[in-house]
């Protein structure tokens, strides 16, 4: 086609001018090439070309003036070249309506190339005047006379503006690459070595993404390291892929292939396993399966599962593994009881007027004895074990608790109905002592070795204390010793 190009040298450089004359050149005959601006635009490039096709106009002055320019000479040239076919317009303006219009009217073609920033509002302008779209081809200078980047504009209506502009900053190494999704092909632009961030991005914004994107790289002959994606090189591609190496290593050992359970999380998962299959194996069996994602993780889950990570090779537990895994698992209560098995016993525990049967080693530590206790619910956090104690029948010697002995047993009296029986009983014993309870002084009548009972309700009685106080707690804040369910002043038992 006879074409005629016009150049709006206001926003467009000089190399792009001469790489869309170079392409189109190709393609139809330039009889000339209008170049537009101010002087102090014209390039010192545009300086000593052909006259024959080239033709500097300068446009003087004027905000507009180019475009103005550039119009005029388009209407002279569909008037003055009636074998004109082809009008090409290079300018990232969009003021050329009326003579696109007027070139139209007159049956011209049209071809706009500008930076693409423009096309959507061009095209809305040229709907409105009801401009027949075939006729106008519009053109992006920095993709269309690029092979690799045109190819890659056939992406940009599904990529974000990020992905856009990172594939525009890596054109020199951009290539195109086929992935699979299950048993489909996708071609997607690929630069070798992209951030993993970016690729994952870009195939979920290609909506290609299928499972863990580590798993999608290996399956589509990609690795990762260190955080990036590449190319896998001949050697790497010529050996066999870890899932193919696992298939063969559970067809060769098909004799001791078992299920065992593999918990991780919320999650426990069925697998094949072999008795001292290699460690790559496993941890390579895990990550296929989604249950770890790298070596680490995978020592971890095999230990949580009962297995053992030896010479780099993973084994069931041996009996004596399994015991001491066992014993490592329980807390300071069940390995006491665990260690002194043989000689524990069943008692029954009072407290709150309710039974529990509960085991027991004569002599074990005050300490396991509480614990116990409230492990299992029996005494609250604040509540005595002692008191409990004392009402099952246990004493407490060099903070350990042992079964009562008979002498112990005689020594008990059931406490008498009432305190004020008791002190009558005992008159001759009788003193007044000052009991301090939150901070406020109290005198109280006693009888040293009172029962530890008939005490209590002596402090209840006088409101001295509250239902839920501990009476142990306030004999020993007042220099009372507490002994064999009864109460002594501390300084008559020479403590």
């Amino acid at each position: 086609m006879i074409a005629h190009v016009f150049v709006d040298a206001e926003n467009i450089p000089p190399y792009v001018t001469f790489k869309v004359v170079g392409h189109f050149g190709r393609e139809h005959t330039i009889t000339k090439v209008d170049i537009i601006g101010k002087e102090e635009t014209l390039a010192h490039k545009y300086r000593n070309l052909d006259e024959t096709i080239y033709r500097i106009q300068n446009c003087f002055y004027g905000k507009n003036s180019a475009d103005t320019w550039l119009c005029l000479e388009m209407v002279r040239a569909i008037i003055d070249e009636p074998n004109l076919e082809l009008i090409i317009i290079i300018s990232s303006d969009k003021d050329f309506l009326p003579a696109i219009k007027f070139a139209v009217d007159f049956d011209k073609k049209i071809i706009f190339v500008s930076d693409g920033a423009s096309h959507r509002r061009l095209i809305e302008q040229l709907q409105r005047l009801n401009l027949p779209l075939a006729a106008i081809e519009l053109k992006d200078f920095n993709l269309s006379f690029d092979p690799q980047l045109e190819r890659l504009s056939k992406f940009f209506p599904k990529l974000t503006e990020g992905m856009k502009r990172f594939f525009m900053s890596n054109a020199h190494k951009l290539r195109f690459i086929l992935v699979r999704r299950g048993e489909e092909l996708f071609e997607i632009p690929f630069v070798d070595g992209m951030g993993s961030y970016y690729f994952g991005r870009l195939c979920r914004e290609l909506n290609i993404l299928e499972g863990r994107l580590k798993n999608f790289i290996e399956q589509n002959f990609l690795k990762l390291k260190w955080g990036r994606v590449y190319f896998m090189t001949e050697e790497e591609l010529a050996e066999p892929r870890p899932a193919e190496r696992l298939k063969e290593y559970f067809t060769e050992h098909a004799a001791d292939v078992r299920k065992i359970l593999i918990k991780h999380g919320e999650k426990v998962s069925d697998l094949d396993f072999v008795d001292g299959m290699p460690f790559e194996f496993f941890a390579y069996m895990l990550k296929a399966n989604d249950i770890a994602g790298d070596s680490l993780a995978a020592r971890k889950i095999a230990k949580k599962s009962l297995l053992a990570v030896r010479d780099d090779k993973v084994f069931l537990l041996t009996e004596d593994e399994l015991e001491q895994a066992y014993y490592n698992g329980l807390d300071e209560v069940d390995k006491y009881f665990y260690d002194h098995a043989a000689e524990a016993q069943q008692i029954f525990i009072k407290h709150n007027d309710k039974l529990w049967e509960v085991p027991f080693v004569n002599g074990m530590p005050f300490a396991i004895f509480g614990k116990y206790l409230r492990q299992k619910k029996i005494i609250g956090k604040s509540a005595s074990p002692f008191n409990t104690a004392a009402k099952s029948l246990l004493a407490v010697r060099d903070d350990k608790v042992f079964l009562m002995t008979e002498d112990e047993l005689d020594t008990l009296q059931d406490p008498p109905d009432s305190v004020g029986e008791y002190l009558d009983t005992n008159a001759a014993g009788v003193r007044k002592i000052s009991i301090q309870h939150n901070g406020q002084p109290f005198e109280v009548p006693f009888v040293d070795g009172m029962p530890l009972e008939t005490f209590h309700k002596l402090l209840l009685e006088r409101k001295i204390i509250g239902k839920k106080a501990s009476i142990t707690k306030v004999a020993l804040k007042n220099s009372l010793a507490v002994r064999d369910k009864k109460v002594f002043i501390r300084e008559e038992i020479g403590q």
